[in-house]
């Protein structure tokens, strides 16, 4: 499921206060940008913790391996010290190509700026509705933004279709975002 199905079927158009369709869209689009923004953000925090869960024990692992390589220099180590350092080589390099092939700080600096990019969105929308209500903006000229944010939201739900979230990391942004509106 694409970023922009799931952004899109998650969160319902919610009634307008004083009836205007124009409001009502805005508001919804500043929900939507505000749960993709959240669910990228979880999802950057998920693929660093998975970058440096692969990286750190592989650093380690070849530290310990390059330390037994220069004993090994000087002394004979018994068999189950030679298939031990022969599992952390393994385990070390498939460490390495977890994260090697997985990319995950790519991964997670994607999801990052697709998110701000959501943050930008939701706040030019605040912004706008923010402008209607204290009267210093009319539906009418709200109406005429409608097509520039939602070009802006397309154009961001497109280049977020190279960083997929998971369904657990938009379930934690819709959480998020209720614990948030609730008094």
């Amino acid at each position: 499921m694409s970023s922009q199905d799931n952004a899109a079927s998650l969160t319902p158009l919610p009634d307008s206060q004083n009836g205007s369709s124009v409001l009502a869209l805005v508001s919804h689009l500043r929900d939507n940008a505000e749960l993709g923004k959240h669910g990228h953000f979880y999802a950057s925090l998920r693929r660093r913790k998975l970058h440096v869960l692969c990286g750190v024990p592989a650093i380690i692992i070849n530290l310990l391996l390059g330390s037994v390589f220069f004993t090994l220099l000087q002394a004979e180590l018994p068999d189950w010290g030679k298939w031990a350092g022969a599992v952390l080589a393994l385990l070390a390099a498939a460490l390495g190509g977890v994260q090697t092939f997985f990319d995950f700080k790519k991964h997670a600096a994607g999801h990052r700026d697709v998110g701000n990019d959501y943050l930008a969105l939701a706040r030019e929308c605040e912004r706008l509705l923010a402008l209607t209500q204290d009267g210093l903006m009319t539906l009418d000229a709200l109406a005429q933004e409608l097509p520039r944010l939602n070009d802006l939201y397309a154009d961001i739900n497109e280049r977020a279709e190279s960083f997929v979230v998971s369904p657990v990391e938009y379930t934690q942004a819709r959480a998020f975002m209720r614990s948030r509106r609730k008094p």
